[in-house]
């Protein structure tokens, strides 16, 4: 049997940033386009000072705005297709532990199937542990067998570039345009959509 998929959760599964849009545009008065997120760092995209990026934090970790999220067009129904297949689904998250609820709530709305969620401190927030559910360090989870991962963001692809051989796909986002050379470009795949990975990987069984 192949080894599990990892897909990320925000703007890989569900259209995070695009939520964060409205809701700093009603806390902050700020409005940026999607576009225009030049940077994974909230803080720098969007012009925030210390006190304004602690509440967009807050908010964004909310379990009623957790929930209002729209899914990726497609990514529902291509995971429910791969699971079809009898591919192992891991939803791998940068959120913190707390969020677990919500975030089990969200994929059983949108009817999301996967085997696993794994919460993991991709940037170094030092998130509070939560009881029964796993929180892994970077480092921990290079040590975990995938036949492919899917991410978005910057840091955590060129961790998973340069220290992993897992077939890679980013999904493909205005913070990581300027990504780069991520090492080895035969496991490398930049998707803008979900009908374009789909097309690249019909069956994540046979990669």
């Amino acid at each position: 049997m192949a080894a599990p998929i990892y897909i990320d959760f925000d703007d890989v599964l569900c259209e995070t940033a695009r939520a964060l849009l409205h809701i700093i545009k009603a806390e902050f008065g700020k409005t940026t386009a999607f576009e225009d997120i030049f940077s994974f760092d909230l803080t720098a995209s969007f012009d925030l000072d210390e006190a304004q990026t602690d509440r967009l934090f807050d908010l964004f970790h909310d379990e009623d705005v957790l929930a209002g999220f729209a899914p990726v067009p497609g990514s529902a129904e291509a995971v429910r297709q791969w699971h079809a297949l009898g591919a192992e689904i891991h939803i791998v998250t940068g959120r913190p532990p707390a969020t677990h609820v919500a975030s089990v709530d969200w994929l059983a709305a949108h009817d999301v199937p996967y085997h696993q969620i794994t919460f993991v401190d991709k940037y170094g927030r030092n998130h509070d542990r939560v009881d029964a559910v796993e929180m892994l360090t970077l480092d921990e989870l290079r040590q975990r067998k995938y036949s492919l991962a899917i991410d978005d963001s910057p840091s955590t692809l060129r961790f998973m570039a340069e220290h992993t051989d897992i077939p890679i796909v980013i999904m493909d986002r205005p913070w990581n345009v300027t990504l780069g050379t991520l090492g080895d470009d035969s496991r490398i795949m930049r998707c803008a959509t979900w009908a374009d990975v789909l097309e690249r990987v019909p069956n994540p069984n046979i990669i």
